[in-house]
């Protein structure tokens, strides 16, 4: 009985955990010549959506910290909520959000960055690929943790279950062996890239912390014979990894 019970709660405080996760991730992705002026300025873009909307959604920045690039990014329960959202905004918002935002920069804000679109993105998270450990508030730990790795993994034709097994027995291992980190899975609906099936995001204080802590994982799994025996038949090839900053 004492088992049962045991068990009972640890599914719900699993639960607990992985409802904190959104349902979606959209982001827009943009190029500039000048990143820290462009980041300001779409970091202000961001505060007003916060300050003028009390129903706005988890709204951040990602940096990429060996690049040019910017994501503004958005987070919500479903499609139709976001639908809805930017309508609302559109309809009653962004106006005046414009116009404080052009006496806050100037007419031309962006004027002399470069700064170009590039593509847009649509995330679906997988909770039941992600790793929270138990017991962890995820949206405390988000802005306690502006380190992000992002890691692209490209699976090949017909392997996608095996890959998914195989994430979810990693999963378990690195459960048995306590290890404390998060990673959040997420799946390309649109945009990624290129070849990309499926977004491994994993969280740290900072990028010497996430090595540190990178390294510290690797001793106990490379010690365990559960973990070399998955590591001996890999599935997956990773094909992109980049070192991100973020800001709510």
């Amino acid at each position: 009985m004492k088992k049962i019970i045991v068990s009972i709660f640890c599914v719900l405080i699993s639960l607990v955990t992985y409802s904190q996760l959104p349902e979606y991730v959209i982001s827009n992705e943009w190029e500039t010549d000048d990143q820290a002026k462009t980041e300001k300025l779409m970091n202000d873009w961001k505060n007003l959506i916060l300050e003028m909307d009390e129903n706005a959604p988890r709204t951040f920045l990602l940096t990429e910290m060996d690049g040019n690039t910017v994501y503004f990014g958005q987070s919500f329960e479903s499609l139709a909520a976001f639908e809805k959202w930017q309508k609302n905004w559109n309809e009653n918002f962004r106006a005046e959000a414009i116009k404080k935002f052009r006496e806050m920069n100037g007419e031309n804000a962006f004027e002399g960055t470069n700064t170009e679109f590039v593509m847009g993105h649509i995330f679906k998270m997988r909770p039941d690929l992600s790793y929270v450990p138990d017991g962890v508030n995820l949206m405390e730990e988000l802005p306690k943790n502006p380190y992000r790795r992002h890691v692209t993994v490209d699976i090949a034709w017909g392997e996608r279950n095996a890959f998914e097994e195989m994430q979810k027995k990693q999963r378990q291992n690195d459960i048995k062996l306590n290890n404390q980190y998060i990673t959040l899975v997420l799946e390309p609906m649109f945009g990624g890239e290129d070849s990309g099936d499926y977004m491994m995001v994993i969280l740290g204080e900072s990028r010497a912390a996430y090595f540190n802590g990178l390294e510290e994982r690797m001793k106990k799994r490379n010690a365990d014979d559960e973990w070399k025996a998955m590591r001996e038949a890999p599935v997956g090839t990773w094909i992109e990894e980049e070192s991100l900053m973020i800001t709510y």
